[in-house]
C-alpha cells in the first residue's frame, strides 16, 4: 500500500509539472548510413525511364516533406522479339505446352507440305521433304547466326532447343527454305524451374530441366540440360545425346540489351547403315533376325557455340529492332568402323548483325554475316582444305500499299574465299481480294555455292570435287486460301522448283557430281478447322521428280515415284474443374499410298542424297492416339504411336532399310515450379 500511494503521487506530480504546449522541434538527424530501406515504387514511373545502376533519387511518398532520399529499383519492361520482313511464324511457346515433340523434325512431319524420311531412331539426322524443297537445300538460324554444319551443311534439327523456343518462324518462296528461331527470354520476380521428363516402353527417355532466376533487377540468368535417349528397336540404331546451355541476359537500359551464352550439344551413336533387307514388302520387322549392314560402325558428333550478343529498341514498348552476334562455333564428328575412322574439327569465328528499318508503309532489314573457319590440322584426314572464310550480304522488304496488299522481296550475295560466289533474289506478292480469302505468288532465282565436302572431301569411299559447278535454282510458289481465322481455312498451294547443275553423290562411285538439270514440283491441299471444344483437319501432299535427260541418275529421279502423304487429326478439349484443369483429347492418322524411292543416308558424310541404291519404300499408314491435361502448373502428356502396327501391315519405312519403331506408349510431365 504505501508504495501504491507513492506511484499515483509521483503521476499527479507528472501532469502537473508537463506544459499544455510542446517545445518547438529539434533538428532532423543525420540519415543512418549503416541501415537502408527498401523504397516503395509507384507501378509504373511516369516518365517510363529505365535506371539500372539505381543512381536515381525520388522523395519518400512516407514523408513528403522530408529531404531525405533512397534508391529507386528499376524498372524493367522485357524485350519482345519480331518476324523478319517476308518470315511469318509457325509455331511459338503458347503451342509447345499442348504439344509433344521429340524434335522440330517429329513436329515437321506431321505439318502439310511435309514428306518425312526418318532413320527410326528419336535423335538421328532425320530428314524432311518440305514444300518440295531437298533436306540439302534447308538452313536454320539461331537468331541469325547458321546452325548448319559449316563442313557439310547438314543440319540435326535435334540441335534445335525446342522446349525453349519462344518463336519459330520461317521464310516464304525463298529456293531455300529457310527456318529461324528465337529463344525465351525470362525476367522473373521469382526464381522459376521449367522439368520435362519423358518415358516410354522402349527405352526413349528425355530430361530436361531449365533453371532461371534474375540475379539482380536488370540480369538474368538461365541454365539448362537435357539428356535423350533411344535404343532405337532395332540392333545397332541406339543413341545417347546431351545438350546444355548457360545463357546471361542483361539490360544496359529501356533500349539496350547484351546477352552472353554458351551452347553445346553432343550426340553418341550406334550406326548401322540400315538392314540387310531383300524384300522390303516382304519384311518381318523382327529386330533380333534382321542382319546389320555395319556390325561395328560408331558416330560421335559435337556442336558448341560461344556467343556475345547486343540488342537495340528504339524505345521500351517497341519491339527488338537490331541485333549484332559475335560467336565461336565448333563442328566435330568422327566415324569410327572397325579399321575405318574418319574425323575432322572445324572453328569457326563469325560475325552477324542486323536491322529493321520501318519508314511508312515500307519495312527493310539490311543484314550482314562474316565468318572464318579453320580446320584442326593435326587430325584432319579428310578434307583438302585447311582455312576459309565467307561473307554474306542480304536485304529483306516488306511494303504494303495498301490494307489488302502486301509485297515482300530479298537479295544475297555471298562470297567464300576458294573463288566461290553465289547469289538469291526474289518477291512474294499476297493480296485479300475479298474478305476471309487471300492469293500469294512467289519467285526466286539464285545460285548456291557447293559445300567445303562436296568440293573437298578426301575419303576412302567418298570423293568431292573441287570443279563442281554451283547449282542454278529458279522457284516458283502460288496459293490460295479462304480462312476466318488462324486454324479456320480451307487453301491449296502449289510449288515447283527447277535445279540446274545439281549436285549428288554417285551411288557407285561415291564421287560428288554434277548432273543434269531436273524439275521438283509439288502440291498441297489442306482443310482444318477450330472450335472452343474442336480441333479438326486434313491434308494432302505430293511431290515427284521431272526430268527429260537420258543420264541414268535423272532417269532415276524421273521414274522415282511419286511421293503422297495424306493426313487428318481430330482433338476435343475443355476446361474443367472450374477452369482449373485443361484438357485435349484426340488422334492423328497418316496415309501413304504410292510406293515410291526414299533419298539415301551416307552416315559416314552426315549427308542426305536423292539418288537412292535402294529399293522403293512400300504404302504405309500410321496412327496415333494422344491426351494432354494441365492441372495447375503441371502437364501431362500421353502418346500411344502406331497403334495400328500390326493390323493389316507388320510395321512401315519411311527410309528405305530403316524400319520405324513398332507400337509404343509415350508419358511426359512438363512441371513449372515458381520458387
Amino acid at each position: 500500500m504505501p508504495s501504491s500511494a507513492f506511484l499515483i503521487a509521483s503521476l499527479l506530480w507528472l501532469w502537473q509539472a508537463v506544459p499544455d504546449t510542446l517545445p518547438p522541434p529539434e533538428p532532423p538527424a543525420g540519415p543512418d548510413t549503416l541501415r537502408t530501406e527498401t523504397p516503395v515504387l509507384p507501378d509504373t514511373l511516369e516518365n517510363g525511364s529505365f535506371d539500372p545502376t539505381g543512381r536515381g533519387r525520388f522523395t519518400n511518398p512516407q514523408e513528403p516533406d522530408s529531404e531525405s532520399r533512397s534508391r529507386p529499383q528499376p524498372v524493367v519492361i522485357p524485350k519482345q522479339v519480331g518476324l523478319n520482313p517476308g518470315f511469318r511464324e509457325v509455331f511459338s511457346d503458347s503451342l509447345q505446352r499442348w504439344e509433344q515433340w521429340y524434335n522440330l523434325a517429329e513436329r515437321r512431319q506431321a505439318q502439310p507440305g511435309a514428306i518425312s524420311f526418318r532413320l527410326g531412331s528419336h535423335g538421328r539426322n532425320d530428314a524432311i521433304l518440305f514444300r518440295a524443297i531437298e533436306p540439302r537445300h534447308q538452313v536454320f538460324l539461331f537468331e541469325g547466326i547458321p546452325m548448319n554444319n559449316t563442313v557439310s551443311g547438314a543440319m540435326n534439327s535435334n540441335f534445335l532447343p525446342l522446349d525453349r523456343m519462344r518463336l519459330y518462324s520461317e521464310q516464304e518462296g525463298g529456293i531455300r527454305y529457310t527456318g529461324e528461331y528465337t529463344l525465351r527470354r525470362y525476367y522473373l520476380n521469382t526464381p522459376l524451374t521449367w522439368i520435362n521428363f519423358e518415358d516410354t516402353s522402349n527405352d526413349v527417355r528425355r530430361a530436361e530441366v531449365i533453371f532461371s532466376r534474375n540475379v539482380n533487377r536488370s540480369g538474368n540468368i538461365e541454365l539448362a540440360y537435357r539428356g535423350n535417349n533411344d535404343n532405337g528397336n532395332y540392333r545397332r540404331s541406339s543413341l545417347d545425346a546431351r545438350q546444355a546451355a548457360v545463357r546471361y541476359t542483361h539490360y544496359l537500359n529501356e533500349v539496350w540489351s547484351a546477352q552472353a551464352q554458351l551452347f553445346y550439344n553432343s550426340f553418341q551413336m550406334n550406326e548401322s547403315d540400315g538392314y540387310t533387307i531383300p524384300d522390303m514388302n516382304l519384311f518381318n520387322f523382327e529386330p533380333l533376325l534382321t542382319p546389320v549392314r555395319l556390325t561395328t560402325a560408331r558416330s560421335s558428333t559435337r556442336k558448341s557455340m560461344i556467343s556475345a550478343s547486343l540488342f537495340h529498341r528504339p524505345d521500351e514498348t517497341s519491339e527488338q529492332q537490331s541485333r549484332l552476334h559475335l560467336y565461336h562455333n565448333r563442328d566435330r564428328r568422327i566415324f569410327f568402323n572397325s579399321d575405318l575412322r574418319l574425323f575432322y574439327r572445324a572453328f569457326s569465328y563469325g560475325a552477324y548483325a542486323d536491322t529493321r528499318i520501318e519508314r511508312g508503309p515500307f519495312e527493310l532489314q539490311p543484314l550482314l554475316h562474316l565468318r572464318a573457319t579453320v580446320l584442326d590440322d593435326d587430325s584432319n584426314t579428310l578434307i583438302n582444305r585447311s582455312a576459309w572464310t565467307d561473307v554474306t550480304a542480304g536485304l529483306r522488304l516488306a511494303f504494303a500499299p495498301a490494307e489488302a496488299v502486301q509485297i515482300g522481296g530479298w537479295s544475297e550475295v555471298s562470297y567464300r574465299t576458294d573463288g566461290q560466289t553465289g547469289f538469291e533474289a526474289g518477291y512474294r506478292f499476297d493480296v485479300r481480294p475479298a474478305r476471309n480469302w487471300q492469293f500469294w505468288q512467289s519467285l526466286a532465282v539464285g545460285q548456291l555455292v557447293p559445300t567445303i565436302q562436296q568440293l573437298f572431301w578426301f575419303g576412302e569411299d567418298f570423293l568431292g570435287d573441287a570443279d563442281l559447278s554451283r547449282e542454278q535454282i529458279v522457284r516458283a510458289e502460288a496459293g490460295l486460301v479462304w480462312g476466318r481465322g488462324w486454324m479456320d481455312a480451307l487453301g491449296l498451294r502449289v510449288y515447283g522448283s527447277r535445279i540446274g547443275s545439281p549436285i549428288v553423290v554417285n551411288p557407285e562411285t561415291g564421287i560428288f557430281q554434277n548432273i543434269d538439270a531436273y524439275q521438283s514440283l509439288g502440291a498441297e491441299l489442306f482443310a482444318d478447322i477450330e472450335t472452343p471444344y474442336l480441333e479438326a483437319g486434313l491434308s494432302a501432299t505430293v511431290q515427284r521428280f521431272f526430268s527429260n535427260s537420258a543420264r541414268a541418275e535423272n532417269q532415276f529421279l524421273d521414274q522415282s515415284g511419286l511421293r503422297n502423304t495424306n493426313r487428318a487429326y481430330f482433338y476435343l478439349k475443355n476446361y474443367f474443374l472450374n477452369f482449373a484443369t485443361y484438357a485435349k483429347i484426340g488422334g492423328s492418322f497418316t496415309f501413304s499410298p504410292n510406293a515410291f524411292h526414299s533419298p539415301v543416308y551416307y552416315p559416314e558424310l552426315d549427308y542426305w542424297d536423292p539418288l537412292s541404291p535402294d529399293q522403293a519404300i512400300p504404302a504405309y499408314y500410321r496412327f496415333d492416339l494422344e491426351a494432354s491435361a494441365r492441372v495447375r502448373m503441371i502437364m501431362v502428356q500421353l502418346r500411344y504411336e502406331n497403334l495400328l502396327d500390326g493390323l493389316g501391315q507388320l510395321g512401315y519405312f519411311e527410309t528405305a532399310r530403316y524400319p520405324m519403331p513398332p507400337r509404343r506408349f509415350r508419358i511426359a510431365i512438363r512441371w513449372i515450379i515458381r520458387n
